[in-house]
């Protein structure tokens, strides 16, 4: 059997991340997993990922990359600006693609991207890593229990340092030419598909956008209050503060009539259960991490230790589906419905209305 060739365009630090965890998905996978090629406009960025993660070649742009190689999947790693071109001339290919978030630079052009993917009889999963945290996946089981079937009231506040600085440092974010908007958009995306997994599909949203740090087109403050069937109301905060020392950090609190969950972690950490009258339960780092293992369809002694990182089980559920020739997920039109929801939250901040969904 021919091996999976993968090819990465965007050196950036998302580029870097995902290169690390394929460098791994191909040594566990070895023989089935080959890095073909990177892409990226900058020299100096292309020859470190080429000659750090073991891609065969290095091109200065994807378009050059696509032409001259013959790959089965594309991971796209660009700017925002750059997603939907890239992905519609992989798909026009025939190569699968794996896109980061959010889709494009706006919802309109993400359909566009949605049909180029079908036509090309491809797959394209979106990078809405949340859903591969053990710490969330423990939380969502934790929802399902009989005390916690009635939630009330939902708190998540997202803060990060303004990601052109600190360590996050990504000069193009405050260039609205290139990024889809600011702190929602490009980085709270997640935690609106977040939401919508815990609790399903919206009823409605109000939102409020602030700018402090003075970057016309890309906010740096957002609330959210968002309607669930049943009257359940979330609130979501989103900030890119200027703390270059805080770490991102995501804070989620759920009230239910006769359960509390909480936890401080987005990745991997202890999440805290409270049931009826009992006293408050930790959940430590090791046991979510072993709850997360054992939900999965597989744990390959191969990638002992990895299970932890989202990013590199995302990875790994992609690149598997496609050598085993099933669906990717979370696929780009999920992606999109998050894109649509943010989308009506800057809508409602612009009119001062609140958005029925559907409507």
């Amino acid at each position: 059997m021919k091996p999976l060739r993968i090819g990465l365009v965007g050196a950036g630090l998302i580029g870097e991340t995902h290169s690390v965890m394929l460098n791994q998905i191909a040594d566990g996978r070895r023989g089935q997993v080959e890095l073909v090629a990177a892409a990226d406009v900058d020299p100096a960025r292309r020859n470190l990922l080429v000659d750090r993660y073991r891609y065969g070649r290095g091109f200065a742009t994807g378009e050059e990359l696509l032409d001259a190689v013959d790959l089965d999947a594309l991971f796209v790693c660009t700017p925002t600006r750059f997603h939907a071109e890239t992905v519609r001339r992989a798909a026009a290919r025939g190569v699968h693609v794996f896109c980061e978030k959010p889709a494009a630079m706006s919802h309109a052009e993400g359909l566009q991207m949605l049909e180029a993917v079908r036509a090309g009889g491809v797959q394209c999963q979106i990078g809405l890593v949340l859903r591969f945290s053990p710490v969330y996946a423990v939380v969502r089981e934790l929802l399902a229990a009989e005390e916690a079937r009635e939630p009330m009231a939902v708190v998540l506040r997202d803060d990060q340092c303004f990601p052109i600085r600190g360590l996050h440092h990504t000069p193009w974010r405050n260039d609205p030419a290139f990024t889809a908007g600011g702190t929602l958009i490009e980085h709270g995306v997640h935690d609106l598909d977040l939401l919508t997994w815990f609790f399903g599909q919206p009823r409605s949203l109000r939102g409020w956008v602030q700018n402090h740090a003075g970057q016309p087109g890309v906010e740096d403050y957002v609330a959210v209050e968002i309607e669930f069937a049943g009257g359940l109301r979330a609130q979501l905060i989103n900030v890119w503060h200027d703390m270059t020392q805080r770490p991102s950090n995501r804070r989620l609190e759920i009230f239910c009539r006769r359960a509390f969950i909480a936890s401080e972690h987005d990745m991997l950490g202890e999440v805290l259960f409270q049931s009826g009258d009992g006293a408050v339960h930790t959940i430590h780092s090791g046991e979510v991490l072993s709850r997360f293992e054992a939900a999965l369809p597989r744990v390959d002694p191969a990638f002992a230790g990895w299970y932890a990182i989202p990013y590199f089980v995302q990875d790994l559920a992609f690149v598997d589906a496609l050598l085993e020739d099933r669906p990717v997920f979370p696929d780009l039109a999920l992606g999109l419905e998050a894109q649509r929801l943010a989308e009506e939250v800057y809508r409602s901040a612009r009119e001062g209305v609140e958005v029925v969904l559907g409507a």
